[in-house]
């Protein structure tokens, strides 16, 4: 079976965050978590959604998001509302911050920041914040407890990890214009470590608004450091 959507109608749907199954006429629901964690209420209303009006099927993308499959391009309006009743939306598509990713540092014994404290906060300013303003090209922000790198945090635009000084102070260790993909790179470390959340917000504040006043469009983050070059890109940013 192939689709009886218009391409118009499936770009449409993409950016709320529907994607085609291939090879059939029914799409996934992309439906956001705020670093991968949720409520047991949530999970339950994620199971009884899927059999209601997918196959009953559930994945987990990479970037903690959970997909729904095989919803009809006309209940997806009936779907969002379902899920809108616990706290759940769908989305997480297009040129924008795209929901954060984090460990479990938080109860992690090696880790040594509140990731899920870091990353919620990140959610609500950045992702909810921020999704109105269409930047250059996707932006992807990922949260480590620790130098373990479980999530790999140096592979988003900005990664923000727990790390210790000599001395044994505990910071925030940011790196800038890490990419995945076929021609994936870490992210650049920034010199000096940061002490405390808000610092970590006002620096990924900083970055968006170089990125959005300076990327070209279509441009991902890493090629627009490469372009202006790193480090007056951090004397920009400030």
């Amino acid at each position: 079976m192939t689709t009886n959507q218009t391409p118009e109608e499936i770009k449409a749907l993409k950016g709320r965050g529907w994607l085609l199954n291939k090879g059939t006429n029914t799409f996934s629901a992309r439906i956001v978590t705020v670093n991968g964690k949720v409520s047991s209420d949530q999970l339950r209303a994620v199971a009884e959604a899927a059999r209601e009006f997918g196959t009953g099927e559930v994945t987990f993308t990479s970037r903690q998001s959970i997909e729904v499959l095989g919803v009809p391009a006309e209940r997806t309006a009936e779907f969002e509302t379902e899920l809108a009743a616990v706290g759940l939306s769908v989305g997480g598509t297009g040129p924008l911050v795209r929901p954060v990713t984090a460990c479990k540092g938080t109860v992690c014994p090696r880790g040594l920041i509140d990731t899920f404290s870091l990353s919620e906060k990140i959610h609500t300013r950045f992702y909810i914040g921020w999704h109105g303003i269409k930047l250059p090209g996707k932006f992807k922000i990922g949260v480590g407890g620790c130098p373990n790198n479980c999530i790999k945090p140096n592979l988003n635009d900005i990664g923000v990890a727990g790390a210790i000084r000599p001395g044994g102070k505990r910071g925030y260790q940011i790196t800038l214009g890490g990419h995945w993909g076929r021609t994936g790179a870490a992210g650049v470390p920034v010199p000096e470590l940061l002490d405390r959340e808000d610092e970590v917000l006002a620096f990924i504040d900083r970055t968006l608004a170089f990125y959005s006043d300076n990327g070209q469009a279509g441009e991902r983050f890493f090629k627009t450091l490469e372009r202006i070059g790193f480090d007056t890109a951090l004397k920009m940013i400030g």
